[in-house]
């Protein structure tokens, strides 16, 4: 009777670790999940960089007067398309911060602003180094 006593015992124990490690398993599927649905898709990110590059390209060659509109235009574009990818709403603080800066008159004058803060945020949504540190640096 002991050895059927220890063959349960044991059963009860490899139960336990079994269930253990299939929930260790499940919370690791569901972070690798949540960290995919930050990233902002290559589709999303290769066309806003293109529209970038027009807008900004226009701006440089027509020094800010029909830019400016052009790149007004790109960037309620840009707003929309990113605004209602769920990863382009996770970087979106992150790459508003060109559209802005190319609005400043002086600061307007250097080219490139929206598609190097749009190149930033598409980076950091794939590095999972710098998602740490932003979500580190966040305010709870």
């Amino acid at each position: 009777m002991p050895a059927d006593n220890q063959y349960y015992y044991d059963l009860a124990t490899d139960r336990a670790s079994y269930q253990k490690l299939r929930e260790e398993d499940l919370a690791r599927q569901q972070a690798e999940e949540e960290q995919n649905q930050e990233r902002m898709g290559w589709g999303t990110f290769l066309v806003a960089l293109v529209l970038s590059l027009i807008a900004d390209a226009v701006e440089l060659i027509t020094i800010g007067t029909l830019g400016w509109f052009v790149g007004f235009v790109v960037d309620l574009i840009l707003m929309t398309m990113l605004g209602f990818s769920r990863a382009g709403r996770k970087q979106w603080k992150k790459w508003i911060w060109g559209p802005i800066i190319e609005k400043v008159p002086i600061l307007a004058a250097i080219p490139f602003f929206r598609a190097t803060f749009l190149t930033w945020a598409f980076i950091s949504s794939r590095s999972p180094i710098l998602q740490q540190l932003s979500k580190a640096a966040s305010p709870k």
